[in-house]
């Protein structure tokens, strides 16, 4: 079964990967062994070693810093074959290098080549739990790349209820995603879009949190816009419900001590509108009206003979929106790309993401990456938690989202896109 939070299936059945997202035989390709960064389904990149490799089925077999394994889509995957020799002459950035016809946008003419920033590098600093970066340069880059995506939306094939594709492919950053995990989907274009890579929040998301009316900037052609939905008291009993119901790994939840713990604790950031008015001493007699006189959605203790204060859902899902209707699809117009190989530097990414003295040793994912001294200003101040840290697993050595390397090869060679997509 598909584990919350997982990057792909384990199953037997292979994603398709259409043209413009697979990996080109000349490209980097991870073997058994190798130091990656994968993007995980929260829009962040998770140091890993490749333990197993399936060119059949396009994805690798990765082992986290917490000993956790996923497999991973080749597309969610940075390596290099070589990065050792990439450390050693990174002192001043990634080198990962690019036609300006292949960037995603297109690198313009003018751009300075002493300062240019790739893509990834900018989402590699500005991404965050809780929301990327709203002030300084790497902010204003990253909405200036976000006006276009790297694939095109119209080529994605979805399911009848528009929440997963079968590319697994989502967002500004192309990786994978689960719908119910913290992701807004977009009113206009349907795609769905990572916490981590939104600049528009103002509070964190819970799990399964819906009550957005969100537009991306793709649509916008700026900054994204949201508007917080009106909710009942009954759609925060079952989004509290749902949220902890994730995070503890627990059905039933004690009311006095768990239920109306979180919600008073978590006032502010519920950003509830008309109900956030509401006293403290009357939240208690409105959530527990809202979880027992609401039988198809929620089921007490006393009902499986259990303690009365116990309150779980009737079935693990997230709240339904009031007017539940799906977002129409808009066909978003992204021009092919077209490279000619050459074998020349056209543009090199100078970027303070990259300058690792050290690469961690093959095999020794426990230890901790030394950091150039010169790149410990451009941390992130929050480290978010491993993967298997965010579903509730046992705790692992620390996070390198803040320190990301972006382990390509010295060409991004772009596929042909199909003229028919």
């Amino acid at each position: 079964p598909r584990q919350e939070g997982a990057l792909t299936s384990t199953s037997s059945s292979s994603p398709w990967i259409p043209p413009f997202l697979s990996v080109s035989p000349s490209h980097s390709i991870s073997v058994e062994g190798d130091d990656v960064l994968a993007r995980w389904s929260d829009g962040l990149l998770y140091l890993g070693n490749v333990k197993r490799v399936s060119a059949f089925k396009q994805c690798c077999l990765v082992r986290f810093e917490d000993n956790s394994e996923f497999w991973v889509l080749r597309k969610d995957i940075h390596s290099s074959l070589n990065m050792e020799l990439l450390c050693h002459y990174c002192h001043s950035g990634c080198l990962s290098c690019y036609h300006p016809e292949c960037h995603t946008p297109t690198i313009e003419p003018e751009a300075d080549s002493d300062s240019w920033i790739c893509r990834q590098c900018v989402f590699a600093v500005a991404t965050k739990r809780g929301g990327a970066l709203k002030r300084g340069r790497f902010a204003r880059l990253m909405q200036f790349m976000k006006l276009r995506l790297p694939y095109q939306l119209s080529s994605l094939d979805w399911d009848p209820q528009h929440l997963t594709n079968q590319q697994q492919c989502y967002c500004y950053c192309a990786g994978p995603g689960e719908w119910n995990l913290k992701m807004l989907q977009c009113g206009s274009c349907g795609q769905w879009f990572h916490e981590a890579c939104t600049q528009c929040l103002t509070k964190p998301l819970l799990y399964g949190d819906r009550f957005y009316q969100f537009q991306c900037s793709v649509c916008t052609k700026g900054p994204e816009t949201i508007q917080r939905l009106p909710m009942t008291w009954v759609d925060l009993a079952h989004l509290v419900l749902y949220h902890l119901s994730l995070c503890c790994k627990r059905k039933y939840f004690d009311f006095d001590h768990e239920i109306l713990s979180f919600t008073n604790e978590n006032w502010d950031s519920l950003l509830l509108g008309a109900l956030s008015d509401t006293p403290r001493q009357d939240r208690c007699h409105n959530l527990l009206n809202a979880l027992n006189s609401h039988k198809d959605r929620f089921v007490s203790g006393k009902e499986i003979k259990k303690k009365k204060c116990l309150f779980g859902l009737q079935v693990r899902a997230p709240p339904p929106l009031t007017s539940d209707s799906h977002a129409n699809k808009l066909n978003i117009a992204l021009g092919d790309c077209k490279c000619v190989y050459a074998s020349i530097l056209i543009l090199v990414c100078f970027a303070p993401t990259s300058a690792l003295c050290h690469c961690p040793a093959r095999g020794e994912l426990g230890g901790q990456s030394r950091v150039n001294q010169s790149v410990a200003s451009w941390r992130h101040r929050s480290v978010p938690l491993s993967p298997a840290q965010e579903k509730g697993e046992r705790s692992g050595p620390q996070h390198l989202s803040d320190i990301f390397f972006p382990f390509s090869s010295f060409f991004l060679k772009c596929s042909q896109v199909n003229s028919s997509l």
